[in-house]
Formats: C-alpha cells, sequence, structure tokens
C-alpha cells in the first residue's frame, strides 16, 4: 500500500514530548481510545496538527509515534507549515511484523478540527487499518472521542474468506475514501465515499470495481442505483446484488476468493421487483401468475458458484388448458435437462432450510468492470 505525503516545513524545535509511564500497542490504543478526552496545550512556534499528534501520543505512547516525535523536536525551526496526511513507518517499534501510522487533520472552520489517527500493520499477506477520531475544540483546548463518527463504524459488507482489507484515504479537499476489498488481484472492492458536512462526515455511496467486463452491457442495461453484499451459500465469500431501485430489477453477482478463480461469474436476477428467498445454499424468486399459477426459479449455489438453476412453471388449471408444469434444471456448463416432479422436490431440498435475511442495500455511485488481472 502507498500513500501520498505532504509535510511541510515546520517549526519544530519548539516542540515538547513527554513519555507516559508504559508504551502501548496499536490493539490497547484501539480498544482505549475513546474513553478518554485529552488536554492540547500548544506551544509557541508548532504547527497545530503536530501539537494534535503530541497530545494524542502523551496519553497513548505508540512506539512509532514515540520515535517519530524524538526526531522531530532536535529538528531546526522552519517557516511553520501543517500536513496533509503524515505517514510514520515504525518497522522496528511495532509490536507485531510492521506497522505504520497516519495522521491526518481536517479544519472544520469553526474553532473546530477533526483529528484522526489510522493504525496499519502487515499481518502474515494481509494488511489491515483502523482508524480512531478526534472532535479538536480549539477554544477548549480538548481533544474528545468521536466513537459515533458513521465512517468508522461502516461496513461495505465485502467478505471473503481471509483475503480482506480495508483502507483509509484522505483526499485534498478532506473527502474520506474507505476501500474494501480482496488482497489478491483484487477479484473486487468496494470504495466508500464520506465528505464533511456539519461537524461530521457524510456517506455518499461507493464505487463498485469487479472483473467481470464480459458483463458491461448487461450492467450499463441495468443502471444500479443500489448494492448490497450477501453470503448466499455461507461458505466466507459473499454474492454481489446490484439494483435500479425504479424498476426493482436486481442483479446478482458471485466474486469468488479462491485466487485461481479471477472472473466474476453471474448467478441470477430478480426481475420486476419480485424479491429473492434465501436458503442455507442458495436462493429463489417465486411468482404467482394467478389461482394454483406458479412460476419461478431456485439457485443452487457451492463454493460462490451456481451450480445449477431449476426453472419452474406450474400454470394450474392442467384438466382445462391442456398445458402440464414444466422443470428443467441448467447446470453451470450450460447443460439443460427436463425432469419430473419429483427431481423437482429432490433439487429444493437440496438448498436445505429457508432462513429470514434481509438485504441492506446502499447507494452505489458507480460500477467498474474491468479485465481480470
Amino acid at each position: 500500500m502507498t500513500r501520498s505525503v505532504t509535510l511541510a516545513a515546520t517549526a519544530l524545535a519548539a516542540l515538547t514530548f513527554s513519555l507516559p509511564a508504559a508504551a502501548l500497542d496499536a490493539w490497547d490504543v484501539l480498544e482505549n481510545w475513546d474513553k478518554k478526552t485529552i488536554s492540547v496545550h500548544p506551544a509557541k512556534g508548532v504547527p497545530e496538527d503536530l501539537e494534535l499528534l503530541k497530545a494524542f501520543n502523551t496519553v497513548y505512547d505508540v512506539p512509532a509515534i514515540s520515535a517519530y516525535l524524538k526526531k522531530a523536536q532536535k529538528k531546526p525551526a522552519g517557516k511553520g507549515g501543517s500536513f496533509k496526511t503524515l505517514e510514520i513507518r515504525g518497522m522496528n517499534d511495532c509490536d507485531e511484523e510492521s506497522c505504520t501510522v497516519f495522521a491526518r487533520e481536517a479544519d472544520l472552520g469553526n474553532s473546530h478540527a477533526l483529528f484522526f489517527v489510522i493504525f496499519g500493520r502487515v499481518s502474515d499477506i494481509v494488511y489491515t487499518e483502523n482508524m480512531i477520531a478526534y472532535d479538536y475544540d480549539k477554544k477548549a483546548g480538548k481533544l474528545k472521542p468521536l466513537p459515533d463518527l458513521p465512517a468508522l463504524s461502516h461496513s461495505s459488507g465485502l467478505s471473503t474468506a481471509g483475503l480482506d482489507y480495508q483502507v483509509y484515504h484522505f483526499n485534498d479537499d478532506n473527502t474520506l475514501v474507505i476501500t474494501d476489498g480482496v488482497t489478491d488481484g483484487p477479484l473486487a472492492e468496494a470504495r466508500s465515499v464520506f465528505r464533511p458536512e456539519g461537524g461530521t462526515y457524510k456517506y455518499e455511496g461507493a464505487e463498485i470495481t469487479i472483473n467481470a467486463v464480459y458483463m458491461k452491457d448487461a450492467l450499463d442495461a441495468l443502471k444500479p442505483g443500489l448494492f448490497a453484499f450477501y453470503d448466499v451459500d455461507h461458505d466466507g465469500n459473499t454474492e454481489l446484488f446490484l439494483k435500479n431501485p425504479a424498476t426493482g430489477h436486481t442483479m446478482v453477482i458471485s466474486l469468488p476468493g479462491n485466487p485461481e478463480t479471477r472472473e466474476a461469474e453471474f448467478i441470477d436476477a430478480s426481475k420486476d421487483g419480485v424479491p429473492f428467498r434465501f436458503y442455507e445454499h442458495g436462493l429463489s424468486q417465486e411468482r404467482s401468475c394467478g389461482a394454483e399459477c406458479l412460476s419461478g426459479s431456485y439457485t443452487l449455489v457451492e463454493n460462490s458458484r451456481a451450480v445449477s438453476l431449476l426453472s419452474v412453471s406450474e400454470p394450474g388449471g392442467q384438466g382445462d388448458s391442456g398445458t402440464a408444469s414444466e422443470y428443467k434444471v441448467t447446470f453451470w456448463d450450460g447443460r439443460e435437462t427436463q425432469v419430473a416432479l419429483p427431481e423437482k422436490n429432490a433439487f429444493i431440498a437440496k438448498l436445505g432450510q429457508p432462513e429470514e435475511a434481509e438485504l441492506n442495500f446502499q447507494e452505489v455511485k458507480t460500477v467498474n468492470v474491468r479485465f481480470p488481472e
């Protein structure tokens, strides 16, 4: 992971630093940060954002920040300035393999500012980040924890079996982008966008990227405005639901977590707002077309793949119309076969028990498709 860092020449000679009784690792900070308001004591000639970092670390002695501040106070005074995002790499000052600390101040222009500290670490092959946030009351000289800031608890819902990452990035206009994705590829990612508004950060929606360029025409036709992730077969990999709120039409795309599988797969679609019904191992859509009349489909999902689909047509009133019920199974490789009622019931039984599930739809800004990497 890379980040652009802007750190202007600063008047650091006056920066003083005092150590608390014992150093804390990042996990200790993340567990306790919201329990204490921090006092800030500005020093002449020291940029405000560095004062916030110093005040924070006086309470929570993070080794990487402590090492940075010790070096910073020895630098000669400059013309002053402020960082956009300060990056501190402390490979030898962390409790695990490696870590990075990011700090950011977002001035709200009303005697208040938001102060963020982000802890990033590498463990095995997975890079993860966690963010904490404070409201800085300049008049009171206090950093107040903001545990209820929407961005801190936000989740796109994207999940894969052991290959997830979540990273935070601030643009120059203080827009916050939270990227959820998969480390290998990535097969897919969701970039949730937040903008500062009224002393907090307002969620604007997400940009979704999938490796499915062959689906571009279908996605363009769908014009999705909402998205949700849901693990249909409970294998640890979520499926992507894209919905057009005007028509109710929904596409379901599988985004397998298997590193060997680098393409998304279309599972099934709901037309005209017909809701999905979820089972232990799949999903269905059932449409009533009158008395004793039913049509629909049942999709068996295993390991994030649509293994087979059962199409059902039960017109009802067979004696009068002469139209018999039809049941057809379509397999993942395109083969089709007609089945009788016992086989139809056996197929539905494979789906397991019905489940109570509600999709958490969120606004989607754009859907990007590309060739697998």
